[in-house]
């Protein structure tokens, strides 16, 4: 009988040694990942931003973030036209997942005037982001976020993320989570 309770211990000791390691795992991922985009925002001309959730009468908050290229791209570009804005990284599966409905929806759109615009929020992961924009023949801009930009956009902290911008400037509505083709093709229809 000694045995056999000898056997269990020394089996719960290992599990919970692994378990201990897999949350101090997930614990060092999440802080790594936020303070990548805390560094990022502390960047010349970061701007600290309200943290309030935009509502459907304000003004979208205006950035400049480089594009894959390495250019700068300012929001101000997106004046008098349609828009929406979708915050996203490439390890999100929710985010690969709705991402070919917004580049049919984008495609059927964009003779229009209207403009889609992405806000990568990958740190550790960018060297994946051309890749992704190859593998899913995103046409639309693809932009390198900061903390700054996402605090800006009331704080997001869940992706997908996607705000939809009227040509007078101000955010018409919000969608957080996952949007499938048919709902992202109606909100963008309501811009148009």
């Amino acid at each position: 009988m000694n045995g056999t309770l000898s056997r269990k211990g020394i089996g719960a000791a290992p599990l919970t040694l692994v378990l201990i390691v897999v949350f101090a795992g997930a614990f060092l991922l999440y802080r790594n990942w936020q303070s990548g985009l805390e560094e990022k925002s502390a960047a010349p001309g970061a701007a600290e931003a309200p943290a309030a959730a935009p509502s459907g009468s304000e003004p979208a908050p205006p950035f400049a973030l480089k594009d894959t290229n390495g250019n700068l791209y300012s929001s101000s570009r997106l004046a008098g036209k349609p828009a929406v804005i979708n915050f996203f990284a490439t390890w999100c599966p929710p985010c690969r997942e709705e991402t070919p409905g917004f580049v049919e929806v984008y495609n059927r759109h964009k003779g229009k005037g209207f403009e889609l615009v992405g806000i990568s929020l990958d740190t550790d992961s960018r060297e994946n982001l051309p890749g992704f924009l190859m593998a899913n023949k995103i046409e639309y801009k693809i932009l390198f976020g900061d903390l700054a930009t996402a605090r800006a956009y009331g704080g997001v902290s869940t992706i997908p993320t996607t705000f939809f911008v009227g040509k007078d400037g101000k955010i018409k509505n919000v969608h957080v989570g996952y949007m499938d083709k048919d709902a992202f093709d109606k909100e963008v229809q309501k811009l148009l």
